[in-house]
């Protein structure tokens, strides 16, 4: 049936899809589904669009502000004169007129407008929390209201004992948030839910649920921007192949072509030592979440002896090359088992995200992990080092010839040369009594200014590793000291 022209087709006011409010709150689909689902909202499909009350309570239980109205729907034109009446199907009355929307409960939108106003609460929370000169040992505040308690409102530590604000920390201040919210409950003569809120304060890190859990899982928030902070889960670390076959800058033009298509291929090759691939995966033994700038938008990169990566499911992949691919809204990023003479098998799901580029700090994103190391070592200055050559090792004859690849090394002369670079005249293979591993470290750096709470801004640093105590008399040769910031 031909639509009659002239009618004009708008959006819902004030809806949306599942895709769109998930992107908007920088989190996945299946978050988003599965907030949908504890809300009574049967979808399952991330293209589904809600309606207006099913988006008010998505976004609001994803800690978003509610939809912007939208342009209002346009009137349809009187029929034309020509137009064809529409025909009522035979053994039928009326046209059957469209189905009703299901409304969501007046419980589940309660629900859902006071974990928003949980959310927004936390901010004030922490920064009444760290004027505080007597936090428990931990630095972790509960502020909580449990219906079987009384008080029914109360702070407490992580294990459950009872916290007395110092001086200079009203309790009040603390608690009368938390009374304004669930007002909305006894108002209409409820009572209103459990909700226990964690605020770590030495970590800016804070989470809420409706039970108490001493060691929460997540999701967890930044407590002052309210943005989603990656679940960092447990898992074997990655480790190189000892095995495995060496790439050299030779073997790189036939990995990089059976990659590429007529149409499409990486705009350049890295070739990454195996001395910086061992610094990398030693760097992720901290599981330390970094947020890096991707050093090339197109870029394929080779590792000169793969990594053996693991699945969630306990098996294991090696990995040789990833390569990530930035355009102007979305990320991809494909990994690839490979072997000198041998045509590259794609390992492991596409991942892909919308910008910017945030690794998912988990061990079923292992190659997201590794990637952001080496962007992080590379960035930070100091710690590696480059030099471009032709395909077949050669160095550029010329400044404007073009170079096909780019080798990086851990940089000579460097504290971090001294442990992972053979070749260096610093290395050496004794390992004296006290052994510092090379570490992640958060470092205030002033002339980047500060943050909107005042405080100096911090980027991730690498701490190469180092000795102490009096090297002429080791007394322990396996003693090793791991320090995790």
């Amino acid at each position: 049936m031909t639509r009659p022209c002239g009618i004009r087709h708008h959006r819902v006011m004030g809806s949306q899809r599942v895709f769109e409010i998930a992107n908007e709150a920088r989190t996945d689909t299946t978050t988003a589904l599965n907030a949908l689902a504890r809300l009574g909202v049967d979808v399952t499909e991330p293209t589904k669009r809600l309606d207006a009350a099913q988006t008010r309570l998505l976004r609001a239980a994803l800690g978003l502000p509610p939809a912007p109205a939208g342009p209002p729907q346009s009137t349809p034109p009187a029929a034309s004169p020509h137009r064809e009446p529409a025909r009522t199907p035979p053994g039928r009355g009326k046209a059957a007129g469209p189905k009703p929307q299901i409304r969501p409960a007046p419980k589940q939108l309660l629900a859902a407008e006071h974990d928003d106003g949980v959310r927004r609460m936390i901010p004030d929370l922490f920064e009444l929390l760290l004027r505080s000169d007597n936090l428990p040992p931990d630095g972790t505040v509960i502020v909580f209201h449990e219906a079987s308690a009384r008080p029914e409102y109360g702070l407490s530590t992580r294990d459950r004992q009872s916290w007395v604000p110092p001086r200079g920390t009203d309790r009040k201040a603390l608690l009368d948030p938390l009374r304004t919210i669930d007002r909305a409950y006894r108002d209409r003569a409820l009572m209103p839910p459990n909700v226990f809120i964690g605020i770590d304060v030495p970590n800016k890190r804070a989470w809420f649920g409706r039970s108490f859990h001493a060691n929460p899982t997540g999701p967890f928030l930044d407590a002052t921007t309210l943005q989603p902070i990656p679940e960092i889960l447990t898992g074997p670390p990655a480790r190189l192949a000892p095995k495995a076959q060496i790439f050299h800058p030779h073997h790189v033009p036939d990995l990089k072509a059976d990659l590429s298509t007529p149409g499409d291929g990486p705009e350049e090759a890295f070739l990454l030592h195996e001395e910086l691939m061992q610094l990398a995966v030693d760097s992720l033994d901290s599981d330390e979440p970094l947020d890096p700038l991707p050093v090339h938008l197109n870029g394929l990169w080779i590792f000169a002896r793969p990594v053996i990566m693991h699945r969630p499911d306990g098996t294991e992949r090696h990995v040789r090359a990833v390569w990530f691919r930035q355009g102007e809204a979305m990320w991809r990023m494909r990994a690839f088992a490979a072997g000198v003479g041998r045509e590259p098998k794609e390992v492991g799901a596409p991942l892909s995200g919308r910008l910017p580029f945030v690794p998912v700090w988990d061990q079923s994103r292992p190659e997201q992990k590794l990637v952001a190391a080496v962007w992080a070592l590379m960035s930070q200055g100091n710690v590696t080092e480059s030099s471009r050559v032709r395909h077949d090792g050669t160095p550029p004859g010329a400044i404007s010839d073009p170079a096909d690849l780019t080798i990086v090394r851990v940089k000579a002369g460097t504290k971090h040369a001294k442990v992972y670079r053979h070749d260096d005249p610093s290395f050496s293979t004794d390992r004296p009594a006290w052994s510092v591993r090379g570490h992640w470290r958060r470092q205030p750096y002033p002339s980047l200014g500060r943050d909107d709470a005042g405080n100096v801004i911090t980027k991730m640093k690498w701490i190469a590793s180092y000795t102490k105590g009096d090297q002429q008399r080791p007394e322990s040769p396996e003693k090793v000291i791991i320090v995790r910031p």
